[in-house]
Protein backbone atom coordinates (compact mmCIF):
# COMPACT_ATOMS: atom_id res chain seq x y z
CA UNK A 1 0.00 0.00 0.00
CA UNK A 2 1.96 2.76 -0.81
CA UNK A 3 0.25 5.53 -1.08
CA UNK A 4 0.00 7.80 1.96
CA UNK A 5 -2.91 9.38 -0.45
CA UNK A 6 -5.28 7.77 1.13
CA UNK A 7 -7.36 5.27 -1.41
CA UNK A 8 -8.04 2.22 1.45
CA UNK A 9 -9.44 0.17 -1.86
CA UNK A 10 -6.32 0.35 -3.60
CA UNK A 11 -4.43 -0.57 -0.57
CA UNK A 12 -6.71 -3.46 0.09
CA UNK A 13 -6.41 -5.23 -2.85
CA UNK A 14 -2.58 -4.77 -3.49
CA UNK A 15 0.08 -3.53 -1.06
CA UNK A 16 2.19 -2.42 -4.05
CA UNK A 17 2.51 0.99 -5.66
CA UNK A 18 -0.40 1.92 -7.53
CA UNK A 19 -0.34 2.70 -11.10
CA UNK A 20 -0.02 6.27 -12.54
CA UNK A 21 -3.17 5.71 -13.70
CA UNK A 22 -4.71 4.43 -10.49
CA UNK A 23 -2.86 7.47 -8.47
CA UNK A 24 -4.44 9.79 -11.05
CA UNK A 25 -7.61 8.76 -10.09
CA UNK A 26 -7.37 8.98 -6.28
CA UNK A 27 -5.47 12.38 -6.45
CA UNK A 28 -8.63 13.74 -8.72
CA UNK A 29 -10.51 13.30 -5.26
CA UNK A 30 -8.03 14.76 -2.86
CA UNK A 31 -9.63 17.89 -1.17
CA UNK A 32 -6.16 18.84 0.67
CA UNK A 33 -5.99 20.18 4.04
CA UNK A 34 -5.22 23.82 3.76
CA UNK A 35 -5.31 26.30 0.96
CA UNK A 36 -7.60 24.79 -1.47
CA UNK A 37 -11.87 25.18 -1.21
CA UNK A 38 -13.73 22.90 1.04
CA UNK A 39 -10.49 21.78 2.99
CA UNK A 40 -10.18 20.04 5.92
CA UNK A 41 -8.71 22.98 7.93
CA UNK A 42 -12.15 24.98 7.36
CA UNK A 43 -13.66 22.43 9.93
CA UNK A 44 -11.07 20.92 11.69
CA UNK A 45 -8.92 23.85 12.94
CA UNK A 46 -7.56 21.94 15.97
CA UNK A 47 -6.64 18.69 13.90
CA UNK A 48 -4.63 20.86 10.85
CA UNK A 49 -2.87 22.47 13.92
CA UNK A 50 -1.49 19.41 15.59
CA UNK A 51 -0.52 17.71 11.93
CA UNK A 52 1.10 20.88 11.37
CA UNK A 53 3.55 20.48 14.40
CA UNK A 54 4.52 16.34 12.86
CA UNK A 55 6.45 15.12 10.78
CA UNK A 56 4.09 14.23 8.22
CA UNK A 57 3.84 17.52 7.77
CA UNK A 58 7.40 18.83 7.36
CA UNK A 59 8.13 16.08 5.03
CA UNK A 60 6.92 18.63 1.96
CA UNK A 61 9.65 21.20 2.83
CA UNK A 62 12.44 18.97 4.11
CA UNK A 63 12.66 15.35 3.34
CA UNK A 64 13.95 15.89 -0.28
CA UNK A 65 16.63 17.35 0.67
CA UNK A 66 18.24 14.97 3.32
CA UNK A 67 21.31 13.23 2.50
CA UNK A 68 19.88 9.76 2.55
CA UNK A 69 17.14 11.23 -0.20
CA UNK A 70 19.62 12.68 -2.53
CA UNK A 71 21.62 9.24 -2.71
CA UNK A 72 18.86 6.84 -3.16
CA UNK A 73 17.55 9.44 -5.99
CA UNK A 74 20.86 8.97 -7.73
CA UNK A 75 21.07 5.45 -7.51
CA UNK A 76 17.52 4.76 -9.25
CA UNK A 77 18.39 7.68 -11.61
CA UNK A 78 15.73 10.17 -10.15
CA UNK A 79 16.31 13.79 -10.05
CA UNK A 80 13.23 14.43 -7.77
CA UNK A 81 11.49 12.65 -5.14
CA UNK A 82 8.12 14.69 -5.19
CA UNK A 83 8.24 13.64 -8.82
CA UNK A 84 9.30 10.12 -8.69
CA UNK A 85 6.50 7.56 -8.62
CA UNK A 86 8.66 5.40 -6.18
CA UNK A 87 8.50 8.10 -3.62
CA UNK A 88 5.76 10.35 -4.49
CA UNK A 89 3.22 7.56 -3.34
CA UNK A 90 4.22 7.38 0.62
CA UNK A 91 5.91 10.42 1.15
CA UNK A 92 3.73 13.37 -0.21
CA UNK A 93 -0.17 14.21 -0.99
CA UNK A 94 -0.50 14.66 -4.45
CA UNK A 95 -2.93 16.66 -6.67
CA UNK A 96 -4.17 16.62 -10.25
CA UNK A 97 -2.61 19.88 -11.61
CA UNK A 98 -3.24 20.72 -15.02
CA UNK A 99 -4.07 17.09 -16.22
CA UNK A 100 -0.56 16.22 -14.48
CA UNK A 101 -0.10 14.52 -10.71
CA UNK A 102 1.44 17.14 -8.22
CA UNK A 103 3.02 16.52 -5.18
CA UNK A 104 0.80 19.26 -3.19
CA UNK A 105 1.60 18.24 1.02
CA UNK A 106 3.11 15.74 3.09
CA UNK A 107 1.39 13.10 4.45
CA UNK A 108 -1.96 14.17 4.83
CA UNK A 109 -5.36 14.31 6.67
CA UNK A 110 -6.62 11.85 3.57
CA UNK A 111 -4.01 10.02 3.46
CA UNK A 112 -5.02 8.01 6.40
CA UNK A 113 -8.87 8.95 6.05
CA UNK A 114 -9.01 8.27 2.64
CA UNK A 115 -9.31 11.33 -0.38
CA UNK A 116 -12.40 13.09 0.94
CA UNK A 117 -14.22 14.45 -2.80
CA UNK A 118 -16.82 11.78 -2.86
CA UNK A 119 -17.57 12.09 0.96
CA UNK A 120 -16.53 15.08 1.96
CA UNK A 121 -20.44 16.34 2.35
CA UNK A 122 -22.00 13.01 3.89
CA UNK A 123 -19.75 12.86 7.15
CA UNK A 124 -20.56 16.42 8.13
CA UNK A 125 -24.30 16.31 7.16
CA UNK A 126 -26.94 15.53 9.89
CA UNK A 127 -28.29 11.45 8.89
CA UNK A 128 -25.70 11.97 6.20
CA UNK A 129 -28.23 13.71 4.04
CA UNK A 130 -26.67 16.04 1.47
CA UNK A 131 -29.91 18.08 1.96
CA UNK A 132 -29.59 18.58 6.10
CA UNK A 133 -27.86 21.15 8.02
CA UNK A 134 -24.29 20.93 8.55
CA UNK A 135 -23.38 19.80 12.08
CA UNK A 136 -21.23 22.18 14.11
CA UNK A 137 -18.07 21.06 14.77
CA UNK A 138 -17.41 19.07 18.75
CA UNK A 139 -21.21 18.62 18.83
CA UNK A 140 -20.78 15.13 17.92
CA UNK A 141 -21.48 13.95 21.19
CA UNK A 142 -25.25 15.42 21.52
CA UNK A 143 -25.88 13.82 17.63
CA UNK A 144 -28.86 11.16 17.89
CA UNK A 145 -27.35 7.72 17.75
CA UNK A 146 -29.00 6.41 14.84
CA UNK A 147 -28.27 9.58 13.05
CA UNK A 148 -25.03 9.35 13.52
CA UNK A 149 -24.62 5.94 12.33
CA UNK A 150 -26.53 6.40 9.33
CA UNK A 151 -24.14 9.75 8.51
CA UNK A 152 -20.70 7.95 9.34
CA UNK A 153 -22.34 4.82 7.21
CA UNK A 154 -23.01 6.73 4.18
CA UNK A 155 -19.52 8.85 4.33
CA UNK A 156 -18.02 5.37 4.73
CA UNK A 157 -19.61 3.48 1.49
CA UNK A 158 -17.89 6.24 -0.33
CA UNK A 159 -14.48 6.00 0.84
CA UNK A 160 -14.53 7.80 4.45
CA UNK A 161 -12.20 5.83 7.18
CA UNK A 162 -13.16 7.33 10.30
CA UNK A 163 -11.16 6.71 13.61
CA UNK A 164 -13.13 3.70 14.48
CA UNK A 165 -11.99 2.04 11.82
CA UNK A 166 -8.87 0.75 13.27
CA UNK A 167 -7.88 -2.19 11.01
CA UNK A 168 -8.32 0.22 7.82
CA UNK A 169 -6.00 2.77 9.31
CA UNK A 170 -3.23 0.45 9.97
CA UNK A 171 -3.63 -1.02 6.78
CA UNK A 172 -2.53 2.66 5.79
CA UNK A 173 -0.01 3.31 8.01
CA UNK A 174 1.81 -0.04 7.83
CA UNK A 175 1.13 0.42 3.84
CA UNK A 176 3.94 2.68 4.09
CA UNK A 177 5.74 2.28 6.68
CA UNK A 178 6.55 -1.25 5.78
CA UNK A 179 7.94 -0.30 2.40
CA UNK A 180 6.98 -2.10 -0.45
CA UNK A 181 8.49 -1.43 -3.02
CA UNK A 182 10.85 -4.20 -3.37
CA UNK A 183 13.54 -2.82 -6.06
CA UNK A 184 13.93 0.76 -4.01
CA UNK A 185 15.38 -1.49 -1.10
CA UNK A 186 17.52 -4.22 -3.08
CA UNK A 187 18.90 -1.53 -5.91
CA UNK A 188 18.36 1.96 -3.96
CA UNK A 189 19.34 0.94 -0.88
CA UNK A 190 16.21 2.53 1.06
CA UNK A 191 15.08 1.15 4.19
CA UNK A 192 13.09 -1.84 4.03
CA UNK A 193 10.38 -0.06 6.72
CA UNK A 194 10.12 1.96 10.32
CA UNK A 195 10.23 0.51 13.90
CA UNK A 196 6.56 1.30 13.45
CA UNK A 197 4.18 0.64 16.49
CA UNK A 198 0.53 1.16 16.06
CA UNK A 199 0.21 2.53 20.28
CA UNK A 200 3.38 4.66 19.82
CA UNK A 201 2.48 6.69 16.82
CA UNK A 202 -0.70 6.94 17.21
CA UNK A 203 -0.92 8.42 20.51
CA UNK A 204 2.44 10.58 20.03
CA UNK A 205 2.59 14.03 17.67
CA UNK A 206 -0.28 12.95 14.93
CA UNK A 207 -2.57 12.77 17.91
CA UNK A 208 -5.46 14.39 16.47
CA UNK A 209 -9.00 13.44 18.82
CA UNK A 210 -10.41 16.85 19.87
CA UNK A 211 -14.40 16.81 18.52
CA UNK A 212 -14.90 13.95 20.88
CA UNK A 213 -12.38 14.89 23.73
CA UNK A 214 -13.67 16.63 27.02
CA UNK A 215 -14.39 20.16 26.84
CA UNK A 216 -15.54 19.89 23.02
CA UNK A 217 -16.63 22.49 21.75
CA UNK A 218 -15.28 25.24 23.53
CA UNK A 219 -12.24 24.19 25.36
CA UNK A 220 -11.13 20.80 23.40
CA UNK A 221 -8.53 18.59 24.81
CA UNK A 222 -6.50 16.12 22.62
CA UNK A 223 -7.85 12.87 23.99
CA UNK A 224 -6.05 10.50 24.88
CA UNK A 225 -6.83 6.53 23.93
CA UNK A 226 -8.59 4.47 26.37
CA UNK A 227 -6.51 1.28 28.51
CA UNK A 228 -9.21 -0.88 26.23
CA UNK A 229 -8.43 1.06 23.02
CA UNK A 230 -4.84 0.72 23.46
CA UNK A 231 -5.21 -3.43 24.00
CA UNK A 232 -6.91 -3.14 20.10
CA UNK A 233 -4.61 -0.56 18.96
CA UNK A 234 -1.41 -2.83 20.19
CA UNK A 235 -3.09 -5.98 18.92
CA UNK A 236 -4.14 -4.76 15.15
CA UNK A 237 -0.63 -3.18 15.23
CA UNK A 238 0.48 -6.51 15.72
CA UNK A 239 -1.84 -8.23 13.41
CA UNK A 240 -1.18 -5.80 10.37
CA UNK A 241 2.49 -5.78 11.30
CA UNK A 242 2.64 -9.46 10.01
CA UNK A 243 0.04 -9.49 7.30
CA UNK A 244 1.53 -6.80 5.55
CA UNK A 245 5.21 -8.38 5.54
CA UNK A 246 4.00 -11.61 4.74
CA UNK A 247 1.88 -9.89 1.75
CA UNK A 248 5.54 -8.61 0.65
CA UNK A 249 6.93 -12.02 1.11
CA UNK A 250 4.26 -13.50 -1.15
CA UNK A 251 5.48 -11.67 -4.28
CA UNK A 252 8.87 -11.53 -3.29
CA UNK A 253 11.00 -11.93 -6.78
CA UNK A 254 14.29 -11.46 -5.31
CA UNK A 255 14.87 -14.64 -3.02
CA UNK A 256 17.49 -13.92 -0.80
CA UNK A 257 17.76 -10.22 -1.60
CA UNK A 258 17.83 -7.30 1.00
CA UNK A 259 14.27 -6.78 0.65
CA UNK A 260 13.27 -10.26 1.36
CA UNK A 261 15.63 -10.97 4.22
CA UNK A 262 14.22 -7.55 5.60
CA UNK A 263 10.67 -8.95 5.35
CA UNK A 264 11.21 -12.12 6.67
CA UNK A 265 13.15 -10.89 10.12
CA UNK A 266 9.69 -8.25 10.56
CA UNK A 267 7.41 -11.29 9.79
CA UNK A 268 9.61 -12.92 12.73
CA UNK A 269 9.00 -10.29 14.84
CA UNK A 270 5.85 -9.31 14.98
CA UNK A 271 4.98 -13.20 14.73
CA UNK A 272 6.78 -13.42 18.04
CA UNK A 273 5.40 -10.69 19.16
CA UNK A 274 1.82 -12.09 18.36
CA UNK A 275 2.76 -15.17 20.08
CA UNK A 276 3.33 -12.89 23.62
CA UNK A 277 0.33 -11.76 23.32
CA UNK A 278 -1.58 -15.46 23.01
CA UNK A 279 0.65 -16.76 26.09
CA UNK A 280 -0.77 -13.89 28.08
CA UNK A 281 -4.29 -13.97 27.61
CA UNK A 282 -6.57 -16.21 25.11
CA UNK A 283 -7.89 -14.84 21.59
CA UNK A 284 -9.40 -17.45 19.62
CA UNK A 285 -9.95 -15.01 16.72
CA UNK A 286 -6.11 -14.40 16.60
CA UNK A 287 -5.20 -17.75 17.30
CA UNK A 288 -6.96 -19.20 14.63
CA UNK A 289 -5.76 -16.65 12.19
CA UNK A 290 -2.51 -18.04 12.81
CA UNK A 291 -2.89 -21.64 12.06
CA UNK A 292 -1.11 -20.86 8.49
CA UNK A 293 1.71 -19.13 9.84
CA UNK A 294 5.12 -20.60 10.33
CA UNK A 295 6.67 -19.86 13.58
CA UNK A 296 9.71 -19.06 11.99
CA UNK A 297 9.99 -17.71 8.58
CA UNK A 298 13.14 -18.55 6.64
CA UNK A 299 14.26 -17.51 3.39
CA UNK A 300 12.96 -20.83 1.62
CA UNK A 301 9.51 -20.69 2.81
CA UNK A 302 6.53 -19.64 0.66
CA UNK A 303 4.04 -17.75 1.25
CA UNK A 304 0.57 -18.30 0.00
CA UNK A 305 -1.51 -15.29 -1.11
CA UNK A 306 -4.50 -16.49 0.72
CA UNK A 307 -2.32 -16.47 3.98
CA UNK A 308 -2.26 -12.96 4.70
CA UNK A 309 -5.57 -12.33 3.76
CA UNK A 310 -6.61 -14.80 6.78
CA UNK A 311 -4.89 -12.77 9.13
CA UNK A 312 -6.70 -9.76 8.24
CA UNK A 313 -9.98 -11.47 8.47
CA UNK A 314 -8.82 -12.61 11.96
CA UNK A 315 -7.79 -8.58 12.72
CA UNK A 316 -11.51 -7.82 12.07
CA UNK A 317 -12.73 -10.05 13.67
CA UNK A 318 -11.11 -9.73 16.69
CA UNK A 319 -12.11 -6.03 16.24
CA UNK A 320 -15.81 -7.19 16.17
CA UNK A 321 -15.44 -8.84 18.79
CA UNK A 322 -13.47 -7.23 21.71
CA UNK A 323 -14.01 -3.98 23.25
CA UNK A 324 -10.39 -4.35 24.80
CA UNK A 325 -12.28 -5.06 28.21
CA UNK A 326 -11.06 -8.46 29.56
CA UNK A 327 -7.35 -8.11 28.18
CA UNK A 328 -5.67 -6.72 30.85
CA UNK A 329 -3.25 -9.09 30.88
CA UNK A 330 -1.30 -7.78 27.84
CA UNK A 331 -0.93 -4.15 29.07
CA UNK A 332 2.76 -4.94 30.39
CA UNK A 333 3.22 -5.56 26.87
CA UNK A 334 2.21 -2.55 25.58
CA UNK A 335 4.43 -0.01 24.61
CA UNK A 336 4.01 3.52 27.31
CA UNK A 337 6.13 5.97 25.58
CA UNK A 338 5.33 7.46 22.41
CA UNK A 339 6.30 8.86 18.86
CA UNK A 340 6.72 11.89 19.62
CA UNK A 341 4.61 14.37 21.69
CA UNK A 342 0.67 15.48 21.14
CA UNK A 343 0.11 18.36 20.09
Amino acid sequence: MVVLLGCASFFALANSLMTVEQEMEVASKIVGPIKNDDNCESCHALETEAWQNTRHFATFKDRHRSEEAVAILETIGERSMKRADDCRQCHYTSEVKNDKLRASFGVSCESCHGPARDWLALHSKAGGDTAADDLKWGTGKAEDPMAREKRLGAAQAAGMINSEMIYDIAKNCFGCHTVPNESIVNDGGHKAGSDFDLVAWSQGEVRHNFSSSAGAPDSPTNREATAEQRRRLYVTGLMVDLETSLENISRVETRGGEFHKAMIARANQARGRVDAVLAATSIPEIQSGLAKVTANIDEGATVDAATPMALGDATKAFLGNHDGTGLSAIDGLIPTETKGNPY
